[in-house]
């Protein structure tokens, strides 16, 4: 009897090591993924286990139950291996969300949470691909700053960085779920927009110019500062590029900004800009 006894306290003992790397895996997934949601409910599977092995010690110490050695042994066994899974899953779960980070902060803007020039030549190249595959429509959005170089001058470059995040959450506000924003380069982002004829991103664009030029900055000073940005907007040509088409976009911003800035205009597929 006492060895059995000895037996199931190992095997809780185990279990109670498998709950912990349980809890330590709950910890690096998000709250919304549903894979926690799966870890949680092993989690209280795993308690379960531990409360019927406690009940087994008490009922056998009470000789409500007789003492199987081979039942003992196959908890204890239970426990081990329960133990050596969750281990297991844990490095994975801990190699995946790892990997995952790499892979985000490669292509993520730190400053702004957009996705950054590196992710831009992959990105454009399969929407691209996709476009002439499937004979959709696909349209950029190119938008810059107004006067930026002023703000850094003026209020220093934390303001700056302030106003880059304050830009770059109003444009993730106005775009579609599919869009994808990109941080161009200093003040520029772009918008990827598929399904997108040049209409339809100059809307886009014109929802985003009004958005920024309507809501001001609240600086740390109390001051109130007020940005507005110029837009660019051009469509993948027929048998087009995706090069091809930015620089269309870029000649269009170009030509907003001479236009006097805080305003879109658009490169048709004949060449020309026409402005908004």
């Amino acid at each position: 009897m006492y060895v059995d006894d000895v037996m199931l306290a190992v095997g809780i003992a185990l279990l109670a090591a498998a709950l912990l790397t349980v809890r330590s895996i709950i910890g690096l997934l998000s709250k919304s993924s549903s894979l926690r949601r799966q870890w949680l409910w092993l989690g209280g599977i795993i308690a379960l286990f531990i409360v019927s092995y406690v009940g087994l010690i008490v009922l056998w110490e009470e000789r409500a139950l007789v003492a199987n050695d081979l039942v003992a042994v196959v908890l204890l066994v239970a426990g081990g291996f329960t133990l050596a899974v969750t281990r297991l899953s844990f490095v994975t779960t801990n190699d995946v969300v790892r990997i995952a980070k790499l892979e985000r902060d490669a292509n993520e803007d730190p400053l702004t949470g957009t996705y950054n020039r590196r992710y831009l030549d992959n990105k454009l190249a399969e929407e691209v691909n996709r476009a002439n595959r499937l004979n959709v429509p696909l349209s950029a959005v190119l938008i810059d700053l107004d006067h930026f170089k002023h703000v850094n001058d003026t209020y220093g470059h934390d303001v700056g960085d302030m106003v880059l995040r304050h830009v770059s959450s109003l444009i993730i506000a106005s775009v579609r779920p599919n869009d994808t924003v990109i941080r161009y380069g200093g003040e520029e982002f772009v918008v990827l927009a598929p399904n997108c004829d040049t209409d339809a991103a100059a809307n886009l664009g014109e929802r985003m110019r009004m958005r920024i030029a309507e809501s001001t900055l609240s600086l740390p000073g109390g001051q109130d500062l007020a940005v507005t940005a110029s837009l660019g907007v051009s469509s993948l040509a027929i048998s087009g590029t995706g090069d091809t088409m930015l620089r269309a976009a870029d000649q269009a911003l170009y030509s907003a900004k001479r236009s006097g800035r805080n305003r879109l205009c658009t490169a048709p597929a004949d060449g020309a800009t026409a402005g908004t």
